[in-house]
């Protein structure tokens, strides 16, 4: 049986929101149920607040998965001195493990491993190896981040290629790739059960929703403009607008949709996950780029089908035509045509009983065999 390891985690937990902090816990979890000794420390203050707009934490009472309780919330953006405690208090682990969550942090995370010596193994896990909107010195700090650590662990073929082209062809850097699985999310179940496969015509039209931050790369106004040309295709918007969500709004406004189209401006709370994923018919993913999203992972939870473009590990979620449909990315008649596709007799039904509400626990135990696996080589 392999030795139980010393793992120490880096990243955001709750109360903050959004993916990363609820994957980073649940790692956590699960690498502790797996055998090892594990430490989660977290931040106070993760980045000055210009670099994120929307909800950031959310109620210290409504935790979106089970709180981590050898935990510790004492780093903070500011005070260099909490970087060097940190990586102090690990000097005995046998792994250091650090969510990429900002180039921002490649300096906090520089000081945090020289204080936490060589004894450990560094490992970063990125999420995502640039921000999707990048600046000009970000390449150079994920690169000062990687070689640091001496490890990266990304969820993409895609996300690698271009972790080792920042890092150069004659790196030492080791980069590996596992797919991400779904967090432990404190969903709740759905009040209701599913509702009845709608005809897909105008009085009873099939329901393709969004969930989740927007933003340009996410392609909800192409959404839009690909549900105007199907007249048995209604849309539902939910989420927080990095944009004006006023542009969006005069969209639907003219292209004479507002009778289909429905725009819900705010914060979706995981408590409210279930009956925001069972009102939908479909959700939608139509990304123009992307790196890993657990959103086709959260809808096949509930027995949803996904309509996803095919950027980045989204077309590796959906099995084009049994569970869902792939289309290529940034492609507003191909989506068209998905969503014309939707509406014929029988369609829905066919997508609905292709999806495996069970699949999503199986990635765990490979995901960290993968974290452990670093410790061990």
């Amino acid at each position: 049986m392999p030795r139980s390891l010393r793992i120490a985690i880096v990243g955001p937990t709750h109360p903050y929101s959004g993916g990363i902090a609820t994957h980073t816990t649940s790692l956590a979890h699960r690498l502790r149920a797996a055998g090892h000794d594990v430490r989660l420390l977290s931040w106070k203050a993760q980045y000055p607040a210009f670099l994120r707009s929307g909800t950031t934490r959310v109620p210290e009472s409504e935790p979106e998965v089970r709180p981590f309780d050898r935990s510790s919330a004492k780093l903070a953006w500011y005070d260099p001195t909490s970087w060097f405690r940190a990586g102090w208090s690990v000097r005995r682990a046998d792994v250091v493990l650090v969510t990429a969550v900002t180039p921002y942090h490649a300096v906090p995370y520089a000081v945090l491993r020289l204080a936490a010596g060589r004894r450990a193994r560094g490992v970063v896990l990125a999420h995502n190896v640039l921000p999707h909107e990048h600046g000009r010195f970000d390449e150079a700090l994920i690169r000062l981040l990687y070689r640091q650590y001496g490890a990266v662990l990304v969820h993409s073929d895609e996300q690698a290629a271009i972790a080792r082209r920042i890092l150069g062809p004659d790196s030492p850097v080791e980069v590996r790739v596992t797919r991400l699985p779904l967090a432990d999310l404190l969903l709740g179940a759905p009040g209701e059960a599913p509702h009845p496969v709608p005809s897909g015509t105008p009085g009873d039209p099939v329901t393709v929703g969004f969930f989740g931050m927007v933003r340009r790369y996410k392609g909800v106004d192409q959404l839009i403009e690909a549900a105007s040309r199907v007249p048995g295709i209604r849309v539902v918007v939910r989420g927080e607008f990095w944009q004006p969500v006023e542009e969006y709004r005069e969209q639907v406004r003219s292209l004479g949709v507002e009778d289909r189209v429905e725009i819900v401006d705010g914060y979706v709370a995981m408590s409210d996950m279930a009956r925001t994923i069972t009102d939908f018919d479909v959700v939608a993913l139509p990304y123009r780029t992307a790196s890993s999203t657990i959103n086709v992972a959260l809808a096949h939870r509930f027995g949803v089908p996904a309509l996803v473009s095919d950027a980045g590990t989204l077309p590796l979620d959906v099995r084009d035509g049994v569970d869902g449909l792939v289309v290529p990315a940034d492609d507003v008649p191909a989506l068209t045509d998905a969503l014309r596709r939707l509406v014929e007799p029988g369609a829905l039904a066919r997508l609905r009983d292709g999806v495996d509400a069970a699949g999503a626990d199986r990635r765990w135990r490979e995901y960290t065999d993968t974290v452990a696996a670093f410790a061990r080589d």
